[in-house]
């Protein structure tokens, strides 16, 4: 079924019906001599019964005639089906442009076939990659975030001589240019730890970007020391066993800005040719489409951070030292919050790290994961050999979060918290559950919420992924008015080697290091050598991670349903957890030279990276869409029938 299903999409031809090459109307349809037939019907109840049909139907009907062929184009019959999938189809931006009344048939369309295409990848026994595209950014990239729906990406960008930085927003899925830059705001140094999100801030829907820069810090009087930038200087932070320190004093810069959707939605109109002196004059007529909204600064140092909105107040929280969270408000009185993350009683003697957070608006908890560290050398019988190295901790704890203004608190207990044994544990990663994936919610049909997904690597190459599974908010933590939400705890975790997945695949190295990028629903993982801890380190492998068969998944499986819904045959799904991707040849000899950045955009089912000194983005497209010209018309045209140029 799913290879006839790809041929349907794949094969859009307009029939050759030799004949006529205009669409004839109703009028003329309905006094044809001859026996009675579906096109005696008017246009829109023709529209009417098509929209009753799976989408196999609608993919066969294109292949009858011409007036069957346009009238499958109809936005009324895709919008139909993008609502039955729910939050199968891509998250889109909170603006007025791709709000359901301005969406086009092309648009709904594309969701539909790409939510499809892209789970029947993804499931199978061999999931392949089916587009490359490269883009010039003009700029080389350091590092990159794609936000949800694949419509625009945040890079930390530089020139070629890597002594200026900004920060860059690029427009995706542009229809002349594919990728095309925005805006770009300066930063004085190199940003990193850079999170992205759809907010609304002061009622305005927007791009709310959050980042950490590093720069030099009092007087330095050594000459050798004055040398040192704070752009290149990094520590190995993926690894809190591993931390080194820097060779000047630093301060740490944590900035939040803002960038209105209508502001990009203006500049990304595909009607001005970019380049011209039309489309600089427009944007330079535009006010500044960036407004700083906050700014911190600490002689700690800044770790991971994350975005929310809080009591309806959007809200900035970033990790300072070894076990201190800071929040801070980004509208209204500005409040700032710091929290210091209380020990374990039994090892509130050893060296604590915070590796990764999350917040949790809906039950006002925090999500920490820490390290847990003896720092006293382990003594071995062999006197010749180093100390052994001691055996180290993870925690997983929920916190409370902590009243608006609180700074007073010595330390913040937790409410929930598991500890288990993991040495060397490194990369440790947390995937974002959306309120856009939520399903249910009416009191007959609670809500369903994706799981929060967990990936650390262990010494060896093993990667181990933890999943916490939602349930109903306890109904004694609700309260008045608040609708059900999904609630999150700890304390259910089982911990074994039997969640741990372990490499089967080898490469002619040996062994295989896995990175992740984290998913709610797909998580991407790729595979480096183990002997290469460059910064541009060479993928000779890219993997598909789905939910493991024993463990049931009911959010996975309503996903599922609802998208079995509209299809009229059932499609392969493996039982492996991992699966290898199948690379082109030229794809795995780009991937194998050396990899600066990659992104993953789970909801459409795309890989971006970068390589090393190359001012070019790569794309990866791991499921079909329908495509269009650049000037807006879908590829091929229905002919001579003018009223599908308007949809």
């Amino acid at each position: 079924m799913a290879f006839r299903f790809w041929s349907l999409c794949t094969e859009q031809s307009l029939p050759n019906l030799g004949v006529t090459c205009r669409q004839d109307s109703w009028e003329s349809r309905v006094n044809l001599k001859g026996p009675l037939s579906l096109n005696a019907l008017s246009d829109d109840v023709l529209i009417e019964v098509f929209s009753y049909l799976d989408v196999e139907d609608i993919m066969s009907l294109r292949s009858v005639n011409k007036l069957y062929y346009n009238l499958t184009h109809q936005g009324i019959i895709w919008k139909r089906f993008l609502k039955r999938i729910g939050p199968n189809a891509p998250q889109l931006p909170p603006s007025s442009r791709y709000s359901s009344r301005f969406l086009t048939s092309f648009e709904a369309e594309r969701l539909v076939v790409r939510a499809i295409t892209l789970d029947m990848n993804w499931v199978s026994s061999r999931p392949s990659t089916l587009f490359r595209k490269s883009f010039l950014a003009h700029r080389l990239v350091q590092s990159m975030v794609v936000l949800p729906g694949g419509k625009y990406m945040v890079a930390s960008v530089s020139n070629w001589a890597k002594n200026l930085y900004s920060l860059c927003v690029f427009a995706l899925d542009h229809r002349v240019g594919g990728i095309v830059p925005l805006a770009e705001t300066p930063v004085k140094q190199k940003a990193y730890n850079i999170r992205a999100k759809y907010m609304t801030v002061d009622g305005n829907p927007s791009i709310v970007i959050a980042y950490v820069r590093r720069k030099k810090f009092g007087r330095i009087s050594n000459e050798s020391s004055r040398n040192v930038d704070p752009s290149i200087y990094h520590e190995i932070r993926n690894n809190p066993r591993l931390k080194i320190d820097p060779p000047i004093p630093l301060q740490y810069v944590c900035s939040c800005i803002q960038i209105s959707l209508d502001a990009l939605d203006a500049l990304a109109d595909p009607r001005l040719d970019r380049g011209s002196s039309e489309f600089f004059e427009f944007a330079g007529s535009q006010p500044p489409p960036f407004r700083l909204l906050s700014v911190l600064r600490s002689s700690s140092e800044f770790g991971v951070v994350d975005l929310t909105i809080i009591d309806d107040i959007p809200t900035l929280a970033v990790v300072k030292g070894s076990e201190t969270i800071v929040f801070k408000q980004l509208t209204g009185m500005g409040s700032v919050t710091t929290m210091v993350c209380a020990r374990e009683e039994m090892n509130s003697t050893l060296m604590y790290r915070i590796c990764n957070i999350r917040i949790l608006p809906h039950q006002r908890e925090i999500l920490v994961i820490r390290a847990i560290t003896d720092i006293t050398p382990t003594a071995t019988s062999d006197p010749r050999r180093p100390p052994a190295k001691p055996p180290g901790l993870l925690t997983i704890a929920m916190f409370a979060i902590p009243a608006a203004g609180d700074s007073e608190t010595p330390s913040h207990t937790s409410t929930s918290l598991i500890s288990f044994r993991a040495d060397d544990a490194e990369d440790i990663q947390i995937s974002d559950p959306h309120d856009y994936d939520l399903l249910g919610g009416k009191s007959s049909d609670p809500v369903v919420a994706p799981p929060i997904n967990i990936f650390y690597r262990k010494s060896g190459g093993r990667l181990r992924y933890i999943t916490l599974k939602p349930v109903p908010m306890p109904f004694w933590l609700l309260r008045q008015g608040q609708p059900q939400t999904p609630y999150y705890s700890v304390q259910d975790t089982f911990n074994d080697d039997g969640q741990s997945l372990f490499y089967e695949e080898y490469t002619l190295h040996g062994t295989c290091r896995l990175f992740v990028c984290p998913g709610s629903h797909r998580t991407l993982l790729y595979g480096t050598s183990l002997e290469d801890r460059t910064d541009t380190p060479g993928v000779n492998s890219i993997y598909s991670h789905i939910v493991d068969p024993h463990f049931i998944d009911t959010y996975s499986v309503k996903r599922h349903e609802l998208l079995q819904g509209i299809l009229r045959e059932a499609y392969e799904h493996r039982s492996q957890v991992l699966a290898r991707f199948d690379l082109c040849t030229d794809l795995y000899d780009d991937l194998r030279r050396g990899v600066k950045a990659m992104a993953w955009d789970e909801s459409i089912g795309r890989i971006f990276y970068v390589k090393p000194d190359d001012a070019h983005i790569h794309v990866v497209d791991l499921a079909y869409a329908p495509s269009q010209t650049a000037d807006g018309q879908r590829r091929p045209l229905p002919l001579a029938d003018h009223r599908m140029l308007e949809l």
